[in-house]
């Protein structure tokens, strides 16, 4: 494939740079994920770093997916004048919808001799904090990674490259240690950078959605933050304006971009505080929240999702007033099935104590039961408006088997008190070096116990709570195909924490459809389609409803087809639920 030409815009200073290559090796961070279908706000500042410098500068923007598809990815890069890196896994996860390249990777694809002579810019978290590899281990230093890279950036890759882009690309003359003076300095490259998403592999079919800066760093950065956390590494955060971000996401609806998450901060619910920088838990500004969702809304009047992510439990517990006008607000503008993200990491008072960590169990559940009084009403048999996930990490110092217990005995509180909680990650801490962790003893939970009460909590409380969450008959709108595993299918919407849908075989879905639930699993769904047209209905489809089973399911396909209800459940020889009934739909 060749680089792409790209459309004219106002140049700013020359450039000797005639082509940029941008790999997009993937990044999830603590307050911002970049693995498809979800897009980093990094590709975006960088190629408008690149086209507010010089409109000619032709630019190939590709995922590691892409790279890995292609036989020989170097042919592609080999007549370029600068290749960029993106990379950096903070946080550990599972992924559906892409993986994120490895050490071993960039090692292999950037080491090709035809590309000797192009520099080449490892950028973002492994450049920054070290690369990551997978929970339960230290991080490497970037330095691993030179060769291939010629330069690693620690810096903001966006005023990096702008910096070289203004060298006429002299790369000797930058200081790749260079991070944004202002927050303004960032708000050209958000906008003119909208369009390399039309490169995005998942830019045609629409399986895509933008993760949204609003501020960087974190609140609690004035007591260090939690102890393993690389937020409070940038120090005291500097928020956007609602203008600004309404403006980006404008920019992103001009390029036929429909879904959003305001995900890329480490606490929504205090964006436009006026005490952060002061306070450790800033008081929530409910008329900045409204301000910034209802400018969303007026920018991208076609969207089709707005979520959030991460919100701090503890500012909830203190601030409980304002958090609720805050939630109600979100609510006002957002679409359902949203989440917000509890960074609870443990409930053992001794691992709190040591790690600096958020909030203590009673205020984690205050949190829990806020949230769930104002958000977990739903449309009719649609997902809740807005509920929190639970995050809970292990290899924290001061752990010992007792905060296995504590935790678990945590979570049953919530199955014996009726809450809901969308869903709950349990991870392995990352240490980097220059977080807090890195000075501190490791955890003394075995390896072994941590993996079995992983499992016990997947068994028990995961169940109770995805059926509290999409109850059967729950309809879920515009799932789209992740994977196609034999004659099953994978499918999953877009938005924050998407439940994992799994569909028995029938009519191949193409494009976006809407499913209705019929059983549950630990971590997934068994959905099918909604409407059910009854003559489309496959034998596997039948089989997966429950108290059917394959004789019954059997005797339904003998049938050519049935003009009613009464028909169908004549042939069951039982009574069909009533939220079943509902789906559906008799056609000659």
């Amino acid at each position: 494939m060749r680089f792409q030409q790209q459309a004219m815009i106002t140049s700013g200073s020359g450039s000797e740079l005639d082509r940029v290559v941008i790999v997009d090796g993937y990044v999830d961070e603590p307050t911002n994920l970049g693995v498809p279908p979800y897009v980093s706000p990094y590709p975006r500042y960088i190629a408008g770093a690149i086209w507010t410098q010089s409109s000619r500068t032709e630019v190939l923007y590709q995922t590691i997916d892409d790279v890995r598809r292609h036989a020989d990815p170097q042919s592609q890069w080999s007549n370029a004048d600068l290749i960029l890196l993106i990379a950096g896994m903070i946080v550990p996860g599972k992924y559906l919808g892409g993986t994120p390249i490895s050490v071993k990777e960039a090692k292999r694809f950037f080491s090709d001799s035809r590309l000797e002579d192009i520099p080449k810019i490892l950028v973002g978290p492994w450049a920054r904090f070290g690369c990551g590899i997978e929970g339960g281990r230290l991080a490497l230093s970037s330095d691993v990674l030179v060769p291939p890279f010629d330069y690693i950036a620690t810096g903001d890759p966006e005023v990096v490259t702008a910096r070289i882009m203004v060298e006429d690309g002299d790369v000797s003359s930058v200081d790749f240690s260079s991070t944004r003076e202002t927050l303004e300095e960032v708000e050209e490259y958000a906008k003119r950078g909208a369009r390399i998403l039309t490169q995005h592999p998942g830019y045609s079919s629409g399986h895509m959605i933008c993760e949204i800066e609003t501020y960087r760093g974190c609140p609690r950065y004035i007591t260090g933050g939690c102890s393993f956390c690389t937020e409070p590494l940038y120090g005291e955060p500097k928020q956007r304006t609602a203008s600004d971000v309404a403006k980006e996401i404008e920019a992103l609806h001009e390029q036929r971009v429909r879904a959003f998450r305001i995900g890329n901060q480490a606490d929504l619910f205090t964006y436009g505080s006026k005490e952060i920088g002061e306070e450790e838990f800033p008081t929530p500004y409910p008329d900045a929240i409204e301000e910034l969702f209802s400018k969303v809304r007026r920018a991208a009047p076609e969207l089709q999702v707005l979520h959030i992510d991460n919100v701090n439990p503890g500012t909830i517990a203190r601030h409980p007033q304002e958090s609720k006008e805050v939630s109600k607000s979100i609510i006002k503008h957002h679409t359902s099935g949203d989440v917000a993200a509890f960074g609870v990491e443990s409930v053992d008072p001794e691992v709190i104590r040591r790690n600096n960590l958020k909030a203590t169990e009673d205020q984690v559940i205050e949190a829990i039961r806020l949230l769930n009084e104002v958000g977990s009403h739903r449309p009719d048999w649609g997902l809740p408006h807005l509920l929190p996930g639970i995050n809970l990490l292990y290899g924290l110092p001061g752990e010992s088997k007792q905060t296995l217990e504590h935790n678990y005995a945590f979570l049953e509180r919530l199955v014996e008190e009726s809450l809901i909680v969308r869903r709950i990650n349990i991870r392995q801490v990352i240490g980097f070096s220059g977080t807090r962790l890195g000075d501190m003893k490791a955890s003394k939970v075995k390896r072994h116990d941590f993996f079995q009460h992983k499992k016990q909590v997947r068994e028990t409380i995961d169940v109770s709570m995805i059926k509290r969450v999409a109850p059967s008959g729950t309809v879920i709108h515009s799932v789209f195909m992740e994977q196609k595993e034999g004659n099953n299918f994978l499918l999953r919407p877009l938005g924050t924490y998407p439940l994992l849908c799994f569909m028995p075989g029938g009519l191949d879905p193409r494009t976006f459809i809407d499913v209705f639930v019929v059983d549950h699993g630990p971590r997934s769904l068994t959905v099918l389609p909604y409407p059910l047209k009854v003559k489309e209905v496959s034998l596997a489809q039948w089989k997966s409803i429950p108290g059917i089973g394959a004789k019954r399911a059997a005797r339904m396909r003998t049938v050519k087809s049935f003009a009613n209800l009464a028909q169908i459940e004549m042939n069951l020889e039982t009574q069909l639920p009533s939220w079943f009934t509902r789906t559906l739909r008799f056609e000659d």
